[in-house]
C-alpha cells in the first residue's frame, strides 16, 4: 500500500493542526495558571498585612491592658489605703462624739472634772466648726483654758461661749501646741 502526496500532505496538515490546537491549549492554561499565580501572590502579600495589622493590634491591646493592669492596682492600692484612712477617721470621730455626748450634759450641770473637760475640749476643737451646741447657757466655770496630750505633745484649748440664732453653743480654740522639753 502506497500512499499519495496528498494524503502525506493531509496527515500532516491534521498533525499541525492538532499540535497547534496543543499548544494553544498549553498556551491558555500558561495563561490562567500565571493570572491565578499572581492573584495568589497578591492576596498572600493581602493576607500578610492582615496578619502584620493584627500583630500590632494584638500588641498595643496587650501594652493597653497590662497598663490598665497596673493602674488598677495603683488605684486599688490608693482605695485600700484611703479607706483605711477613712476608716480611722471614722471611729476617731465616732468616738470624739461619743466623748461630746457623754460630757456635754455634764458640762450643763457642772459635774464635769477637769479630765473630762479637757477631753471635750479636744473633740470640739475636731468637729467642723470648732462648735458643738448646748441645751441652755454654760456656766463660767467651765469657761477657761485646758491641757490636754495629744501624741506626747501638750496642747492648751480655750473654750469660749457664744450664741448663734438663739441656741448656746461652746467653741475650742488652740492656743498652744508645742513639743516637751
Amino acid at each position: 500500500m502506497m500512499y499519495s502526496q496528498q494524503e502525506y500532505d493531509m496527515v500532516r496538515r491534521q498533525t499541525m493542526q492538532i499540535e497547534a490546537e496543543k499548544r494553544a491549549l498549553l498556551r491558555w492554561t500558561l495563561i490562567v495558571v500565571t493570572i491565578l499565580f499572581a492573584c495568589s501572590l497578591v492576596l498572600s502579600g493581602l493576607m500578610y498585612q492582615k496578619y502584620s495589622v493584627a500583630d500590632g493590634k494584638i500588641e498595643a491591646a496587650n501594652t493597653r491592658a497590662t497598663v490598665a493592669e497596673n493602674k488598677l492596682n495603683e488605684v486599688s492600692a490608693d482605695l485600700a489605703q484611703k479607706n483605711a484612712i477613712l476608716e480611722k477617721n471614722s471611729a476617731t470621730a465616732a468616738q470624739q462624739n461619743e466623748i461630746i455626748q457623754t460630757i456635754s450634759p455634764k458640762v450643763v450641770s457642772r459635774t464635769a472634772s477637769e479630765a473630762e473637760m479637757a477631753q471635750l475640749a479636744h473633740a470640739i476643737y475636731n468637729q467642723p466648726g470648732r462648735m458643738i451646741p448646748l441645751s441652755n447657757i454654760p456656766p463660767n466655770e467651765v469657761l477657761r483654758s485646758y491641757r490636754y496630750r495629744v501624741d506626747g505633745r501638750p496642747n492648751k484649748y480655750t473654750i469660749v461661749p457664744g450664741m448663734i440664732d438663739g441656741k448656746w453653743v461652746i467653741y475650742s480654740v488652740l492656743v498652744k501646741n508645742q513639743e516637751d522639753k
